[in-house]
C-alpha cells in the first residue's frame, strides 16, 4: 500500500524539480498539496477506494491537476508519471543533491544551471577542485560545507542502531520537557516499538502551544536544515545525518495521536477497521462517534484501546496480527 509519507516526499520533489527548471507557482502549489498530504488523518489509498478522485480533490491544496498526479501513484505503486517526464529534462541525480544538509532549490538551481552539476560526483569534483567558489554569493566557506555535509549525507542513506538513536532521542525530549508549554512528550515509531534500526526518529508532544514548541525545535543548535516547519509538524536534519519528525496535538488528542504514530501501519489499518465496525472513527487527531460526530477524549492510548474494546497493547507487540486476540477484552 503507498503510503501518505510516500506521497509526499514525490510531490516535495516534484516542486523542487519544478523550481530548478524555472517554472513559476506550480513549486508552491506541490508543497502546499504536499504539506497537506503530509496532514491527512486517512491513508489516501482507502480515501481513494471510498471516494474516487473527488476525495482527493477534497483535500486542502489539491486540485485537479494535482489530484490526478496522486490517482496516478496510488494505481502505480508510489511512481509519478509528471515526476518521471521532469527527470527527462533534469537529471535524478540532482534530487541527490538536494538530500545534501544546505542544499536547498535555489542553490541547487544556480549549481546545475552555471556549473551544470546534476549529480554527486560532479558536486564533490568541482567542489575539490575550486570551482563553487567562483560562483558568486558561494565562496570558499560554502564549498568547504559542502564537502564536509558529502561525507554527512553517506553516514544519513542508511538506518542507523536503535541503541544510537535511543540516546538522541531522550536528550531532545528532555530539552522539550523543560518547556512550560510541552504538557507531555515522547518518541514514536519503530523506536518506540523497539526495532533494531530506525530510518528516523518521530516525535509526540502534547500542547496548546504549538507554535512555540516548534520554534524552539528548529531552533535547536544541532539542526543544519530544516526539512518542513509548521503549526502541528516539523522536520529536521539533525546534526546532518539523522531526520528528526515532531508533531504536537492537543491534549485531548495525545492519546490518539501516540497509537496511530506508533504503528505500525499494519496494526493500525485493522484497529481502524474494527473501530469503524463499532461506530466509531479512529484518526490521530481522536476517536470521534460516527453518528454524532463528537469527540471522545483520549489524553492516553489506555482510554484509546478500552473504548475499541481491547488493553493495552505494547508497542512492541503491533504488527498488525495476533496481537489483537490476545489482547482482547473480550472473554473466550
Amino acid at each position: 500500500m503507498v503510503t501518505n509519507k510516500q506521497v509526499a516526499e514525490k510531490l516535495y520533489q516534484i516542486a523542487d524539480l519544478l523550481e530548478i527548471i524555472d517554472v513559476r507557482w506550480e513549486p508552491l502549489a506541490y508543497r502546499r498539496a504536499a504539506r497537506s498530504i503530509e496532514d491527512e488523518s486517512q491513508n489516501l489509498t482507502q480515501l481513494y477506494k471510498q471516494g474516487g478522485i473527488k476525495a482527493i480533490m477534497e483535500i486542502d491544496g489539491v486540485g485537479k491537476g494535482i489530484s490526478g498526479n496522486i490517482e496516478y501513484m496510488l494505481k502505480h505503486k508510489g511512481k509519478s508519471d509528471k515526476f518521471n517526464s521532469l527527470t527527462k529534462d533534469v537529471s535524478k541525480g540532482v534530487l541527490d543533491i538536494l538530500q545534501i544538509p544546505g542544499m536547498g532549490p535555489k542553490k541547487v538551481k544556480r549549481l546545475y544551471q552555471e556549473l551544470n552539476i546534476n549529480s554527486i560526483a560532479k558536486l564533490k569534483s568541482a567542489a575539490k577542485t575550486g570551482k563553487i567558489q567562483e560562483l558568486e554569493g558561494f565562496g570558499k566557506r560554502t564549498e568547504t560545507e559542502i564537502l564536509s555535509n558529502l561525507t554527512r549525507k553517506k553516514k544519513s542513506q542508511n538506518r542507523i542502531p536503535r541503541k544510537d538513536a535511543l540516546p538522541i532521542a531522550k536528550k531532545i525530549i528532555a530539552r522539550l520537557k523543560k518547556l512550560k508549554e510541552v504538557q507531555k512528550v515522547n518518541y514514536m515509531g519503530s523506536l518506540r516499538r523497539k526495532k533494531s534500526t530506525i530510518g528516523d526518529i518521530d516525535i509526540l508532544v502534547s500542547s496548546t502551544k504549538s507554535k512555540k514548541v516548534m520554534n524552539f525545535f528548529t531552533k535547536m543548535p544541532e539542526v543544519v536544515k530544516i526539512i518542513t516547519n509548521g503549526e502541528t509538524k516539523s522536520s529536521i536534519l539533525f546534526d546532518g545525518f539523522l531526520q528528526i519528525d515532531l508533531r504536537v496535538v492537543p491534549p485531548e488528542s495525545y492519546g490518539a495521536a501516540a497509537q496511530y504514530f506508533t504503528g505500525s501501519i499494519e496494526h493500525n489499518i485493522i484497529l481502524r477497521k474494527i473501530a469503524i465496525k463499532q461506530g466509531y472513527k479512529l484518526s490521530e487527531w481522536g476517536i470521534f462517534d460516527r453518528k454524532t460526530k463528537e469527540q471522545i477524549p483520549t489524553k492516553t492510548e489506555k482510554a484509546v484501546y478500552n473504548i475499541i474494546g481491547f488493553k493495552l497493547i505494547p508497542p512492541e507487540k503491533r504488527i498488525g496480527g495476533k496481537e489483537f486476540a490476545t489482547y482482547s477484552l473480550k472473554k473466550n
